[in-house]
């Protein structure tokens, strides 16, 4: 029980501006006994300990939490707010680059909602930062990056990603010695699993302003989808990307909101894009963790089949997502499965399928493929196939 309370807690204080009726359910939970250490490893875990001691201290209740725990969400949050405040500057000057260059990049994630949707911005962590720009802009945009000092990969692993992946690994020149992680994004998602109108997407986006620097990012609707895409990515696996639905539509879709979304946009583009069961299951966790507004109207034209409601249902419980079990050896975690079942279309589902059992050694091994014999390739898929298979019977 006492494990269960802690775990009801934490996702109560993942709330960037607690209701008077949060605040009684937090109060009557801390009248209980709490796991602490629990608590606060998986704040940290999950990227929420800025959120989670900002609510601690609003509601004047740090003097409950023992000194250990306290002393750890203290030094967690400090590391995030000094992180953040050397992002701010570092995606600035990246963003003031690629603009020198011509190419007008569209930020995304991270720094891009923040300052949006959340009363403090540095209570959100963001490990690397992500732009996106056309995809006949990423060799002008290495160029760019180059000379203001970060470090790319060679030519030929540039090569593998264009045709394997949608996003570059770049590191960033040190600040304050901090090496930061930049991803280059030409796309969202892997090629043939949804059908994005990226295009139309950056026709709706929002300028903004980043550390003084104009910058663009999505509007609201299309963030909404994008990180309902990201999350698929990520497993669900991270309380920060549910609480950032969350915020958006506290922001966006509750009472008070002065800009309402275009739910009729935000559909339309879900069922074009082929993002339906993903909008989905990302405002059905919102909703059921974080209580989130969501009208049930809208939940019900997207609600997808209930045998896939079912196994959804059943992968992504609360204990699984409180307690994340990646396998970083093997790739592949029993949340696996909703990487697929994720996918609206059949046709994309079995690619899906079929790559995650018997991937291009490229797209694993990167540049240690090329010029592999095809004895080597049959192997390294044989092997892959029976990891992924003895996994799943796991």
């Amino acid at each position: 029980m006492e494990r269960n309370r802690t775990d009801v807690l934490l996702l109560a204080l993942c709330n960037g501006d607690l209701s008077p009726a949060a605040q009684a359910q937090v109060a009557g939970l801390l009248a209980q006994p709490i796991d602490w250490q629990r608590l606060s490893e998986l704040a940290a875990l999950h990227g929420v300990v800025g959120l989670v001691r900002r609510n601690l201290l609003a509601l004047e209740a740090a003097s409950q939490v023992p000194e250990p725990a306290w002393r750890a969400m203290e030094q967690a949050a400090a590391q995030i707010a000094f992180d953040g405040m050397v992002h701010l500057r570092q995606l600035a000057s990246v963003v003031a680059a690629l603009r020198s260059a011509g190419i007008e990049p569209l930020l995304l994630k991270g720094y891009a909602l923040a300052d949006l949707v959340f009363p403090d911005p540095v209570t959100r962590p963001s490990h690397d930062l992500d732009v996106l720009v056309r995809p006949d802009q990423v060799a002008p945009a290495c160029q760019a990056l180059a000379l203001m000092g970060c470090t790319l990969p060679d030519q030929a692993t540039v090569d593998v990603q264009l045709a394997h992946a949608y996003d570059l690994p770049v590191v960033l020149p040190t600040m304050a010695n901090l090496a930061t992680l930049l991803e280059l994004h030409w796309d969202l998602a892997p090629r043939g699993l949804f059908s994005l109108d990226l295009d139309l997407w950056r026709a709706r986006a929002e300028s903004f302003n980043l550390a003084s620097q104009p910058a663009l990012r999505f509007s609201p609707e299309d963030m909404l989808l994008h990180l309902a895409l990201h999350m698929r990515k990520h497993r669900y696996i991270g309380l920060r990307w549910l609480c950032d639905v969350a915020e958006l539509l506290r922001r966006f879709a509750g009472p008070a909101a002065s800009r309402p979304l275009d739910w009729e946009y935000v559909v339309g583009a879900a069922r074009t894009a082929g993002l339906t069961v993903l909008l989905y299951t990302g405002l059905v966790q919102a909703q059921r963790l974080l209580h989130a507004p969501v009208d049930p109207a809208l939940l019900a034209r997207l609600k997808p089949a209930a045998w896939r409601r079912r196994l959804l249902q059943s992968v992504l419980s609360q204990e699984a997502l409180l307690a994340p079990l990646e396998r970083k050896d093997a790739g592949w975690t029993r949340l696996a499965p909703v990487e697929i079942l994720l996918i609206d279309r059949p046709p994309a589902m079995a690619r899906e399928l079929s790559y995650r059992l018997l991937p291009p050694p490229e797209a694993v091994l990167g540049v240690e493929a090329l010029g592999m014999s095809r004895g080597r390739r049959l192997a390294f898929q044989v092997r892959r196939l029976l990891d992924r298979s003895a996994t799943m019977v796991e």
